[in-house]
């Protein structure tokens, strides 16, 4: 009778401390669109915008920060390929309700920074691909260092093309580690080339190149349509999310980008294979989310990564498709709570 007593006590209390747990996430997709405009979107107007020059001085980068009266730490959140910040409203009020502040900035060519196609706003373009990292460098010296000069308590979540972006910055600019703890989601560290072999790809793109189309579509690649159905999208199996995602750019014309160039692709084949062997190279504490059903990174790679890295976990993710940070919410609960619970214990 005793322990069952105990047993009920246990029991009660472990609920009672739950329920005084904050909510992972801000809004469930049930009556997401009312609740995304009524919550999400003052809240992404409230932050603090900000600009700050390029590692080489020639582009003004796009940026915006979030305080936290009560801030428990900083989050840099480093975003992908045809991402901007815009798109980013919603994971930005789950860290901030979490007592996070959360800063974030726009990759040279693409979202509201600079585009480098004058032709064709929409190619997306870069002519170094380790330009990103010293332009991440940058952000951190200028930017975020001022605000939070102390590695404990800053942490990073990169996701697809910014993991490879934070991964060089890491090796580059790592020691001392400049952050408490690092989550790369789906880290961009093999391009999936397909139906191409990589070396036949890289091949093709350095040759188009050369002849003078750097700057053109890459084969295959072409202008995004943001009214695309949400049928078979590779991004999200979440339709609201889906709906979200393609309403900042159709609210804000201007960080609508398509396909890489051939030059992108080129440079970046390049680089993420000189990533791949310095990746040991990176000591902090990491974790990698990866998606079973993602069709722009290889996973492989990323396994390779997590067995090499000394201080480094990988969770799996097998329904999730390459967006598991705007996923349907069973997937995006877990994994916010696997980012909150790694940054704790970090």
């Amino acid at each position: 009778m005793k322990n069952k007593r105990a047993n009920y006590c246990l029991l009660f209390g472990s609920l009672f401390w739950m329920a005084q747990l904050p909510m992972l996430r801000a809004i469930p997709e049930k009556n997401f669109k009312s609740n995304y405009t009524r919550s999400i979107l003052p809240f992404l107007e409230s932050g603090k915008r900000l600009s700050f020059a390029s590692a080489d001085g020639k582009y003004s980068l796009s940026g915006v920060v979030f305080r936290h009266p009560r801030e428990r730490g900083m989050i840099v959140v480093v975003n992908g390929r045809t991402e901007s910040w815009l798109k980013y409203g919603e994971l930005f009020h789950d860290l901030y309700s979490q007592g996070y502040s959360v800063i974030s900035y726009d990759h040279r060519g693409q979202g509201l920074s600079p585009h480098f196609v004058p032709w064709n706003h929409q190619i997306g373009h870069v002519a170094h691909f380790g330009d990103y990292a010293q332009d991440l460098n940058m952000f951190m010296e200028k930017v975020v260092k001022p605000l939070h000069p102390d590695s404990k308590g800053l942490f990073l979540i990169a996701n697809s093309m910014g993991g490879a972006v934070a991964a060089e910055y890491l090796e580059l600019h790592g020691n001392p580690p400049p952050f408490q703890a690092v989550v790369l989601c789906v880290p961009m560290l093999e391009i999936n080339t397909k139906p191409y072999p990589e070396w036949f790809a890289q091949i093709m793109v350095g040759t188009l190149t050369t002849l003078g189309f750097g700057e053109h579509y890459a084969p295959g690649q072409h202008d995004s349509n943001f009214n695309a159905p949400f049928d078979h999208n590779p991004v999200t199996g979440s339709s609201d999310r889906w709906w979200s995602y393609g309403m900042a750019a159709l609210t804000h014309p201007r960080i609508k980008l398509g396909g890489p160039s051939n030059g992108w692709v080129a440079t970046s084949l390049s680089e993420t294979k000189r990533i791949r062997k310095a990746i040991p190279e990176i000591t902090l504490p990491v974790l990698i989310l990866d998606a079973g059903k993602d069709e722009f990174v290889l996973d492989k790679a990323l396994y390779a990564a997590s067995s090499t890295m000394p201080n480094c976990r990988l969770i799996s993710f097998p329904e999730a498709r390459h967006g598991i940070l705007m996923e349907s919410d069973p997937i995006r609960d877990r994994a916010l709570a696997e980012i909150e619970g790694f940054f704790g214990k970090s």
